[in-house]
C-alpha cells in the first residue's frame, strides 16, 4: 500500500497514526479551502472530538469499528448530533482524502453509522416575549438627566431583533450597505474572532470575512420600520464613520463588547441574562407566531438549507401548526 510521500522518509507505515494523517491533512490542504473561523473550528472538532478517541491508532489500521466506537461515545457522552455529525464529516472527509491519493485502499468511514437528529427541546431556544421586546428596546435608548446616551450603541440591539442578522453580520455593515430608498440591506460580509495564526501566542484576532458564514448568507434583507429609524438615529451619531456600528472614533465595535452592553440592559430590565444570539432566535420565533412559512424565515436568517431552520425552530413550528389546526374547528 502507498504511503504519504511526506512520511516516507520519517515513519514507517504502520507509525502513521491518526493524528498525524489528519493534522496534515487540515493543515496542508483544508487551510486551501476554508475560512479562517471555519478551519478554527475543524481544529477544534479533530482536537476534542476526534483524536482522543482513535488518534493513536495506526491510520493503516483503523477500522470501521473503530470509527463507529468513536461516535457511539460521543453519543454517550452525551455530545449534541451537530457535534457528533461533525466530529463523523472531519474523519470521514480526511479517509476519503487519503483514498484519492492512493494512500488507502478505502474509506473505513463510509459504513458507520451516526446517530438520528435528535429533535431539540423547546428549552434549547431562548426567545423573548413581546413584552421583553419591548422592555429591552426602552431600555436600549435611555438617556441620562443631561441628554447624554447610557448606551452608546444601544440601538444595535433593535436593528438585530427585527433583522435576525447574526453579531457578526451586523458589526460588519457598512453605510455604503444601506438603500435607505429601498429599505433594503445587502448582507455580504461578517466580522470574525480567529486564532491570530501570525503570532506565536496563543492569541485571537477579530477579522472581517468577504463573505458570510453560509453560501446562503450573502442576501438582501427588507428592513422594516422599527430598522430603518434605528439605522436613522446611528446616522445622526456616526454617519460619518464607515461602518454602521462605529466607536466614538469611527473604527469596528467589537462584539464583546455589545455582548457586555446587551446583558447590562438585560440586567437593569430584570431579565434573565443571555447572549446576544436570543435576538436572532426571537427574530424567527416572531415570524413563526405570524404565520410566516419556514422557507422564508430560513431566507430571511441566511441559513445554508431549510432543514437547519426546521430543526432548529421545531417547537415553533410544531406550535404554529397546532395553532392552524385548532381554527379549523373554530371555522366548522
Amino acid at each position: 500500500m502507498q504511503i504519504c510521500v511526506e512520511y516516507a522518509s520519517q515513519k514507517s507505515e504502520k507509525s502513521v497514526t491518526v493524528s498525524d494523517y489528519i493534522n496534515k491533512w487540515l493543515n496542508d490542504v483544508k487551510v486551501n479551502d476554508l475560512k479562517p473561523s471555519s478551519f478554527d473550528r475543524k481544529e477544534q472538532t479533530i482536537k476534542y472530538q476526534v483524536l482522543p478517541y482513535i488518534g493513536n491508532i495506526s491510520i493503516y489500521d483503523l477500522t470501521s469499528d473503530d470509527v463507529q466506537n468513536m461516535v457511539n461515545d460521543l453519543k454517550a457522552s452525551s455530545y449534541s448530533y451537530s457535534t457528533i455529525k461533525k466530529a463523523y464529516e472531519c474523519i470521514n472527509s480526511c479517509l476519503k482524502y487519503a483514498v484519492k491519493r492512493r494512500d488507502l485502499a478505502f474509506n473505513v468511514a463510509e459504513s458507520v453509522i451516526i446517530p438520528k437528529n435528535l429533535k431539540r427541546e423547546k428549552s434549547d431556544i431562548e426567545c423573548f416575549s413581546d413584552n421583553e421586546v419591548r422592555s429591552i428596546e426602552a431600555e436600549a435608548v435611555k438617556c441620562y438627566k443631561n441628554g447624554k446616551r447610557i448606551y452608546r450603541m444601544g440601538e444595535i440591539v433593535i436593528f438585530l431583533v427585527n433583522t435576525g442578522l447574526r453579531i457578526g453580520e451586523a458589526l460588519a455593515l457598512e453605510w455604503a450597505d444601506i438603500d435607505f430608498k429601498t429599505r433594503k440591506a445587502h448582507i455580504r460580509k461578517n466580522m470574525v474572532y480567529v486564532k491570530d495564526r501570525s503570532s506565536s501566542e496563543k492569541s485571537y484576532q477579530y477579522v472581517k470575512q468577504r463573505s458570510t458564514k453560509t453560501k446562503n448568507g450573502s442576501r438582501i434583507i427588507p428592513l422594516n420600520a422599527a430598522a430603518i429609524r434605528t439605522l436613522m438615529s446611528l446616522k445622526s451619531i456616526n454617519g460619518s464613520a464607515k461602518y454602521v456600528f462605529a466607536t466614538s472614533k469611527g473604527k469596528r465595535v467589537f462584539p464583546r463588547n455589545i455582548d457586555r452592553m446587551f446583558r447590562s440592559i438585560l440586567k437593569n430590565c430584570g431579565l434573565k441574562s443571555v447572549g446576544v444570539h436570543t435576538l436572532r432566535h426571537t427574530f424567527a420565533s416572531r415570524l413563526f407566531a405570524k404565520g410566516v412559512d419556514v422557507k422564508t424565515v430560513s431566507e430571511l436568517l441566511g441559513h445554508s438549507e431549510v432543514g437547519i431552520t426546521y430543526d432548529t425552530y421545531i417547537h415553533l413550528i410544531q406550535e404554529q401548526q397546532a395553532a392552524a389546526v385548532d381554527i379549523l374547528e373554530n371555522v366548522l
